[in-house]
């Protein structure tokens, strides 16, 4: 079913622009590309080539997303040039005829890829002509001596230093050296790698951060005994280095053993640093770049790693040093005084001397507690700068210079927050640990219903519960807050809210936002309804935290939690799909892709409201483990007043092909204002798929509605009652009294009448209810 890298496709191709001409004959295209990527040619993405500071190379680095690596690395096999060995990222060579826009938005457009970004030339963020010599100014204004009375560095922490090399003979140096790596070479120290100085750029570089103390020779860095360890990332005299060697080297050093890693290097704000620095974090490591040396504004802020200004003597932005939203803190970076190749000392200045230099603040934190992890690190030195400039964070010192004193004091009382992910099914006290009632008076209690164990969480009238602070940053991407809930004796205007602590640093102290209302509508007040929420990226901050808040008149108004977590999403879709909207939210676990898709209260339900243009597609659906059996697929829908005659509501589903199929257009004039079931007929290429999804779409005015969603195997049930369960259907008779003891002996699913997947008495006391209230 691939689509081989040209003949398949040509055709097709000849009718496109020149740059997917291109493309079709220098990639493995894979079936539904063409489709996808015709009008991308016509809209390159937009690359900006700054002299001296970032120069094309005719390679982008390719990122693969998450569970689509072997699709997307097999399409530009035919154009890969270098492999990442700890991340889905490739290096690719743009062919003849396209741009580096072209090629990127050609991959971008199949959906595959995280990010796709020029493989840039980027140059060592210094002035090498900075003829000033003096001593080492910066220390005072670190504080640095007080410091080294509470803590003076560790030889366990290790501080890699991705640049042109570190002299391996400095005095000053070569006793702190660890085994390194040259990424440029793709060569470790050990198996023959050479990680000498190139340049002289690294070794003035590791010195700011590492030079060793109190050894009677030349100068200090931020701490007396971190290891060095040397990541070459260039083989060229003039130091300039690819963006892509130097994220390898990082990755390299953070899988053996570095925990502080420095790049000295202008691309600062790459994507490519900012899911290498993800990617650092897991592997116990902390990612430090220059801000740049063109003076000039840069944005955006990546939050994985730090950024860092320059600052001068007097405490001033040093006018070389890039600003804006992007810098995180500043350092000490005019005219330094640091280690030289040859066994020298000598003054330089450059962002790539602060961002050693705050990298160094970093190793001290570490040195306080080891078991720190990265998150910690950084919310430590954030907390612990010299504000300068306006109050608070600001363009030109980020949030402020950096001092070490205030670094180590603040590591030593420091409380770490919570790590994700917690969970909490409320069997016991343990989930005191986790939060505590900041209005009211919050106990557990027992629910036969409960959806996880026995007991519950219990809230009521305006019970508030506040969990301690939590490591918002330690789930990255596709995150979720999940629980269960019901309700009892709601009135209108009453809910029950979920919300975050947004980050003080943007809104000030005690500032919540709701990520989910709950009141009394819908199911949850009769039975147990799960809420998946896709956390928001604002609350993706370290010390975030998650309340409940209650909003009852007196306390028969109650609220009642069950089966809590906060984690990635392990599993998406699932078979068979289910689902009726009754969370108020498009579900991030059943749903993939949304476009104008919401949830509203309508016609008595929740259900999903779709308006003009909407694109509402699940994930995979693996109905082959049902093996080859019909599927069904059903759902009822209805639409509002404003939805013309004409207006179409679309339902694809996928092929064994690999493409969408449309199996219904259901026009605006076959719907009411009132749900009506909807049963389509599966065709038989759409059988036993591990793949298989929905995806509706709409054009219209107004809007659709579509509830109670089934893709399965299940055939709907004929009978008149949940009770009617044998021929002859529409009647209730000792046929159906003897179907559902059978099924309740057997443990048929047929028998679990109110639907707890347990069977017991009261499934019994529900079907002889349904059965002795007869049909409708």
């Amino acid at each position: 079913l691939l689509a081989g890298c040209c003949t398949a496709v040509s055709a097709s191709a000849q009718q496109q622009p020149t740059s997917v001409q291109v493309a079709a004959s220098s990639l493995n295209l894979q079936p539904g590309d063409v489709e996808k990527i015709a009008a991308a040619g016509n809209n390159p993405l937009q690359f900006e080539a700054i002299p001296s500071e970032q120069d094309f190379s005719g390679e982008l680095i390719v990122h693969a997303k998450k569970g689509k690596v072997a699709t997307a690395e097999d399409r530009i096999a035919p154009i890969t040039v270098r492999t990442s060995a700890f991340q889905p990222q490739r290096v690719v060579k743009v062919p003849a005829g396209m741009t580096e826009g072209e090629l990127a938005a050609v991959l971008m457009a199949t959906g595959d890829y995280e990010f796709v970004e020029p493989n840039w030339t980027v140059y060592p963020a210094t002035d090498p002509n900075d003829p000033q010599f003096g001593s080492s100014w910066q220390h005072n204004r670190l504080q640095s001596s007080d410091a080294w009375d509470l803590e003076t560095g560790g030889s366990d922490i290790v501080v890699a230093i991705c640049d042109s090399g570190v002299d391996l003979d400095h005095p000053d140096l070569q006793d702190a050296l660890v085994p390194g790596f040259n990424a440029a070479s793709n060569v470790s120290q050990a198996n023959g790698g050479n990680v000498d100085d190139v340049n002289g750029h690294g070794t003035f570089v590791a010195g700011c951060a590492a030079a060793q103390g109190n050894n009677s020779r030349g100068v200090t860095g931020v701490g007396w005994d971190f290891s060095i360890m040397p990541i070459r990332v260039s083989n060229n005299s003039d130091g300039t280095a690819s963006l892509f060697a130097i994220l390898e080297g990082a990755r390299w050093a953070a899988e053996n053993g570095a925990q502080i890693i420095n790049a000295s290097f202008t691309g600062a704000t790459s994507s490519g640093n900012q899911s290498t620095a993800v990617y650092l974090k897991e592997q116990g490591a902390l990612l430090f770049w220059a801000s740049g040396n063109a003076g000039s504004y840069i944005s955006p802020n990546r939050p994985d790693y730090v950024v860092v200004g320059s600052t001068t003597s007097s405490d001033n932005r040093s006018g070389f040093s890039n600003y804006g939203p992007a810098v995180d803190v500043a350092a000490p970076g005019s005219s330094v005084r640091s280690t030289r190749r040859g066994g020298s000392y000598g003054n330089g200045s450059g962002t790539s001397y602060a961002s050693p230099i705050a990298a160094g603040v970093g190793a001290m934190i570490f040195s306080v507690n080891p078991d720190f992890i990265p998150d910690d690190v950084q919310d430590i030195l954030y907390q612990s700068v010299d504000d300068l400039g306006s109050p608070g964070r600001d363009d030109n010192f980020g949030r402020g210079r950096v001092n070490t004193y205030n670094a180590v004091t603040t590591a030593m009382s420091y409380v770490r927050p919570t790590l994700l992910p917690i969970s909490s099914s409320f069997e016991n006290s343990a989930w005191q640990e986790l939060f505590v009632a900041s209005n009211g008076s919050v106990e557990t209690v027992a629910s036969g219903d409960a959806p996880e164990g026995a007991s519950v969480l219990r809230l009521d009238h305006d019970d508030v519960i506040e969990s301690s602070r939590l490591a918002g940053r330690t789930l990255g991407n596709d995150a979720i807050v999940s629980f269960s809930v019901r309700n009892e004796n709601l009135e209108d205007g009453e809910s029950l809210l979920v919300q975050y602590l947004q980050n003080p640093e943007e809104f000030g102290e005690e500032s919540w936002a709701t990520i989910a209302e709950i009141d009394g509508r819908g199911l949850a007040s009769s039975e147990y309804v799960r809420h998946n929420i896709e956390i928001p990226n604002a609350m993706e901050w370290h010390g975030v935290q998650l309340r409940f808040a209650a909003g009852g008149d007196d306390s028969s108004d109650a609220w009642f939690i069950d089966d809590l977590s906060l984690d990635v999403i392990s599993e998406t879709g699932g078979a068979p799909l289910t689902e009726n909207f009754e969370s108020n939210n498009i579900d991030p676990t059943v749903w993939n892709r949304t476009t104008n898709s919401s949830v509203a209260f309508d016609a008595g339900s929740y259900a999903a409201m779709l308006s003009d243009g909407a694109n509402l597609e699940s994930y995979d659906v693996p109905l082959l483990e049902f093996g080859f059996t019909e599927p069904y697929l059903r759902f009822r829908a209805w639409a509002n007043k404003s939805v013309q005659s004409s207006d179409e509501l679309v339902v694809e589903v996928y092929t064994i092909s690999g493409t969408w199929e449309a199996v219904a257009t259901i026009n605006g004039a076959d719907l009411s204002s009132s749900p009506e079931l909807q049963q389509i007929d599966m065709p038989l290429y759409t059988w036993a798929l591990d793949n298989q999804k929905v995806r509706f779409t709409t054009s219209t005015s107004g809007a659709f509605f579509l509830d109670d969603i089934y893709l399965g195997v299940e055939e709907l049930s004929a009978g008149c009652s949940d009770a009617d369960l044998a021929e002859p259907y529409g009647e209730l008779n000792f046929f159906d009294v003897s179907a559902f003891l059978s099924a309740f002996s057997t443990g048929g699913t047929d028998a679990d009448i109110n639907g707890d997947g347990i069977l017991n008495f009261f499934d019994v006391s529900e079907y002889l209810t349904q059965f002795n209230a007869g049909c409708p």
